[in-house]
């Protein structure tokens, strides 16, 4: 889609990136809100001010509508004793795009967005947490299963 313009956010994009999640969690995939949609868009409005050092969203903007975002999440690793400079991990998060973009390649080209930035940023890797539907997208990209990469649920 030609139309499609994927760029960094700006602080007063928040409001459409948290209406984008609350149609993914809520009215998708049936979460109940904890909060109302207002106090939700001032929540990501202030995450995104709180933590703009560690993470960068970016959109998928057409004739003015963010209708398409994916974060990427940055933290420092110690320095290593080959590498004292040290580097950071990068993990991709939040990736959504509406239903009228899907299908158009517009979350392949969030994603690559936000791996150019993870390698600008020294990022030893990026890992994902797929949903079954963009494992494909993922793998297309490069991404492959990490052997050693384990995961402790939380405790209920």
């Amino acid at each position: 889609m030609d139309d499609v313009v994927i760029r960094a956010s700006r602080p007063d994009d928040m409001p459409a990136v948290a209406d984008l999640r609350w149609r993914w969690s809520v009215d998708e995939d049936g979460a109940a809100p904890a909060v109302t949609p207002e106090v939700y868009r001032e929540a990501m409005t202030a995450f995104a001010a709180e933590h703009a050092d560690s993470h960068r969203c970016v959109v998928a903007e057409r004739d003015g509508r963010v209708l398409g975002m994916a974060w990427l999440a940055l933290s420092p690793r110690p320095p290593a004793p080959h590498r004292p400079g040290g580097r950071v991990a990068a993990e991709l998060q939040t990736v959504y795009v509406h239903p009228e973009l899907r299908g158009a390649g517009v979350a392949g080209r969030l994603v690559e967005r936000l791996l150019v930035e993870a390698d600008d940023a020294g990022a030893e890797r990026v890992v994902v947490h797929s949903s079954v539907v963009g494992e494909t997208l993922y793998r297309r990209l490069g991404f492959g299963d990490a052997r050693l990469l384990l995961q402790r649920p939380p405790e209920d």
